[in-house]
């Protein structure tokens, strides 16, 4: 049977705005730009390895976990809520009313995720997070640890992601590979 791996930010829930608000601010505060476009599209990448990219990019020495340490900070005083993305949650929920195992694969951090899937009741077969794997997206290593622990074969999972170093990901990982666009609907804002 086909196991499922989903993104999380970005594919389940719009958290990317929010993210880069909080990079932009504590990279700022140790002197690092941040590009906008950049930054959306290393989507992916876990924090440690964003936040050390940028800060090469501008010949920066920093400490790159106290600035890690500080975007935590940051995003745990904002009070910017996560909007689901339903259409995700609903396809995650109907394949695993299924029969399909599903696991959530991210760069992010298990603190910032568990939160936001106990808060709109996002559930999986298995969750994996920057903390789980020593290098984030494109490297294949988030996904190969997903389908382990869902104990499927690389070949027969699908990844839903939001990327290019997503997809990229799930090419190294020898995974098929859906591209979500997330594009609002006419009228909204």
């Amino acid at each position: 049977m086909t196991a499922w791996i989903f993104d999380f930010d970005g594919v389940l829930v719009n958290t990317m705005e929010a993210h880069f608000a909080s990079y932009g601010r504590a990279l700022a505060e140790a002197g690092v730009p941040i590009d906008r476009a950049r930054f959306f599209s290393q989507a992916g990448m876990t924090g440690r390895e964003q936040i050390a990219w940028f800060a090469r990019a501008a010949g920066k020495a920093i400490d790159v976990e106290a600035v890690y340490l500080r975007k935590g900070e940051i995003a745990r005083e904002s009070t910017v809520v996560p909007q689901p993305i339903p259409a995700n949650i609903e396809l995650l929920r109907l394949l695993r009313a299924g029969g399909h195992r599903a696991a959530i694969a991210s760069g992010s951090s298990r603190p910032s995720i568990e939160p936001v899937m106990r808060t709109l009741g996002i559930q999986a077969d298995a969750l994996v997070t920057a903390e789980d794997v020593t290098r984030g997206k494109p490297h294949p290593d988030l996904f190969l640890a997903a389908a382990a622990r869902l104990g499927a074969e690389p070949a027969d999972c699908i990844v839903v992601e939001d990327s290019d170093v997503g997809i990229e990901c799930a090419r190294a990982a020898g995974m098929m590979a859906f591209r979500f666009f997330d594009v609002p609907r006419r009228g909204a804002p």
